[in-house]
């Protein structure tokens, strides 16, 4: 294995999960872990550094940048870091054993961010949360041209007067976050929201992503469950994932019976959409001899939180009808 992939694998094992908190909703700035350094750049710009390799103080102290000897040698050098061009620069003695090693990483100032693609909502990272119980999870997605793009490190926080509990994982794919604020509490309102900050990486290219939110601010419920109750009448009920009780967290509906080929999706529907909290309608004469599609969705009715996606039952006319 190549000096380069092992400290790659290290960064990535020791630095994957790494929780800040902070004491008050005051902005407080995050920090990177040990061993890597982040220069802002703008076009053109080369940085002049100074890299330390510790307390040794070999007689004969040689370094590499990606595994390739440099000619500078001793405990501390200068070197010259050009536009968007970092590395692992590593400190080795007379034998070859490494003694420490930095990773350069650079981030452009003024440019457009592009180890990201933004969503449909404009976003380049979407959170959300199936109910109120402190879980959420976020996601994104790497642009295609990146091949060997990472989160390399994140920093979360609930800022508010408690230091809180949250927990995160990484999805196995690198592309989603899966979290639990162990001491939020549904059914009181939230102090702060909750902040965070993600450092991904493409080769030695680094950029910084934000989101900042209160979770009744990402509650997207699941989708309903449709049952047919009479020939044109249907019901529906809250998803299992939902809050409880539910009669605390209500949610409002909106149904529509549109054409069967189009999806739920589609645009155009509005004068078609019935908004209430009732759990059951029954499809408007007009339409009963037609085949159609009956979609419906749901949200949290006090809050301005997300629509679930829609579900739908496709009606089709039998002879006998």
């Amino acid at each position: 294995m190549s000096f380069y992939k092992h400290i790659k694998m290290k960064f990535i094992s020791v630095i994957i999960l790494f929780l800040t908190y902070y004491k008050s909703c005051e902005p407080t700035a995050t920090y990177l872990p040990p061993n890597v350094l982040l220069l802002p750049v703008t076009e053109n710009m080369s940085v002049n550094i100074n890299l330390i390799c510790g307390d040794h103080n070999d007689g004969d102290i040689s370094w590499k940048l990606n595994g390739n000897p440099l000619k500078e040698h001793g405990n501390q050098i200068q070197i010259t870091v050009k536009y968007f061009k970092g590395g692992n620069y590593s400190c080795h003695n007379k034998a070859g054993d490494v003694l420490n090693h930095t990773l350069v990483l650079q981030e452009g100032i003024g440019y457009r961010k592009s180890i990201l693609v933004e969503n449909n909502s404009s976003e380049y990272i979407s959170c959300t949360a199936k109910n109120f119980d402190g879980k959420f999870q976020c996601s994104w997605t790497f642009d295609k041209e990146r091949q060997y793009a990472e989160l390399f490190h994140f920093a979360i926080a609930r800022v508010s007067g408690d230091s809180g509990n949250i927990t995160c994982s990484l999805g196995a794919n690198g592309n989603t976050l899966s979290c639990e604020d162990g001491k939020h509490c549904p059914f009181t309102e939230e102090p702060c929201k909750i902040d965070l900050f993600f450092y991904f990486r493409s080769e030695f290219r680094c950029e910084q992503y934000q989101r900042h939110f209160f979770i009744s601010d990402i509650v997207k419920p699941d989708k309903m469950i449709i049952k047919k109750v009479g020939d044109h009448t249907f019901e529906w009920d809250c998803p299992e994932t939902w809050s409880n009780p539910n009669s605390y967290f209500q949610l409002l509906y909106q149904v529509k019976a549109i054409d069967p080929k189009d999806p739920c999706e589609k645009d155009g529907h509005k004068n078609k959409i019935t908004t209430s909290n009732d759990k059951k309608f029954t499809v408007k004469k007009r339409m009963q001899d037609k085949n159609y599609r009956l979609c419906v969705r749901a949200k949290e009715e006090a809050s301005n939180s997300n629509w679930s996606d829609w579900n739908s039952y496709l009606h089709k006319q039998t002879p006998d009808n």
